[in-house]
C-alpha cells in the first residue's frame, strides 16, 4: 500500500464559467496490479472521508467530497483496466462543462 494519493490533482481555470481539474496518476500506482490499485483507491477514499469529517470549512468539504466522487467514479474503469494510466485525465466543471458526469467523459 502506498502513503501517498494515486494521483496529483492540478486546477485549471480556463474560462470564468468552467474549472479543469487535471488528474495525473503517479508511476507507483501505474506500477500495481488492478487489485493492487482498486486497494489504494478505496484506501484513499476512506482517508479522504476521515479528512472531510475533522474539516470545518463546508468550501474545503465539498473540494474533498468532489475528490471523493471522482475517485469512485473511476473504480470501475480501474476495475476493468479501461483506462490510460499514463495519460492526464481531464474533469470539467461548471456551466461551460461538455460532459454532464464523469462516467460520460470516461465512455
Amino acid at each position: 500500500m502506498q502513503d501517498t494519493a494515486p494521483f496529483s490533482i492540478a486546477v485549471h481555470d480556463p474560462k470564468p464559467d468552467l474549472r479543469e481539474l487535471h488528474l495525473s496518476f503517479t508511476a507507483e500506482f501505474q506500477q500495481m496490479g488492478i487489485e493492487q490499485r482498486l486497494e489504494s483507491l478505496r484506501a484513499y477514499v476512506e482517508e479522504l472521508l476521515k479528512q472531510a469529517q475533522a474539516m470545518s470549512d463546508p468550501g474545503s468539504q465539498r473540494g474533498v467530497m468532489t475528490v471523493i466522487e471522482i475517485t469512485e467514479q473511476l473504480l470501475p474503469h480501474i476495475q476493468t483496466d479501461s483506462l490510460p494510466l499514463q495519460q492526464t485525465l481531464v474533469v470539467e466543471m461548471g456551466e461551460a462543462a461538455e460532459g454532464s458526469s464523469l462516467d460520460e467523459l470516461l465512455s
